[in-house]
C-alpha cells in the first residue's frame, strides 16, 4: 500500500467518509478521529482493513473518544416539493385556457375560473383565458411568478 492511496473511511457511525490520503488519515488520527476500530477501504476496492493495518496507532488507555473526520461541502437543500419553473410555464403557455399551470402551481381558485371560462362558454371563452394563460406563463419563466400555491419558490 503505497502513499498514493486513497481510503475510504468508516468509524462505526453508519456512514462513510472520504476518500482520503493516507496523510490526511493519520492527521485524522492524531486528532482523534480514525481509531482502533475503524476500517478502510481504498479507493476503487470494496474489502474494508482494520485502519490498524494502515496506520500506527500508540496504545493508550485514555483513548479519545472517536469524532467522524469533517463532512465535505455539499449542495444546499434542495426542496423536494418544489415545483419547477420551466413545467408551469410551458404548461401556462400551452395549456392555459384550461388553467392547467395553475392547478400544478397549487393555485386551484385561479385555475378553476379559467376552465369554467372556456367550458361555460363552450369555448368561446378560451380566447380570453388562453390569452390569461399565455401571459401568466411569461410571468412564470421570467421569474415575475416565482413562488407556487403554498409559498415555496419554484425550482429552475
Amino acid at each position: 500500500m503505497t502513499n498514493s492511496t486513497r481510503y475510504w473511511l468508516s468509524v462505526g457511525d453508519g456512514k462513510t467518509y472520504g476518500p482520503y490520503t493516507v496523510e490526511e488519515l493519520l492527521q485524522h488520527r492524531n486528532d482523534g478521529r480514525v481509531g482502533l476500530n475503524s476500517q478502510l477501504c481504498p479507493e476503487g476496492g470494496t474489502t474494508w482493513i482494520p485502519a490498524t493495518a494502515v496506520l500506527e496507532f500508540r496504545a493508550s488507555a485514555g483513548a479519545p473518544p472517536m469524532v467522524p473526520p469533517p463532512a465535505p461541502p455539499f449542495a444546499p437543500n434542495v426542496d423536494p416539493l418544489a415545483k419547477s419553473k420551466i413545467a408551469a410555464g410551458i404548461l401556462g403557455i400551452l395549456l392555459g385556457a384550461l388553467g392547467v399551470h395553475n392547478f400544478y402551481l397549487g393555485y386551484t381558485g385561479k385555475g378553476i375560473a379559467q376552465l369554467l371560462i372556456t367550458v361555460l362558454t363552450c369555448g368561446w371563452g378560451s380566447i380570453f383565458s388562453g390569452i390569461w394563460g399565455l401571459i401568466e406563463g411569461i410571468l412564470i419563466l421570467t421569474g415575475s411568478i416565482n413562488v407556487d400555491g403554498s409559498g415555496r419558490p419554484l425550482r429552475d
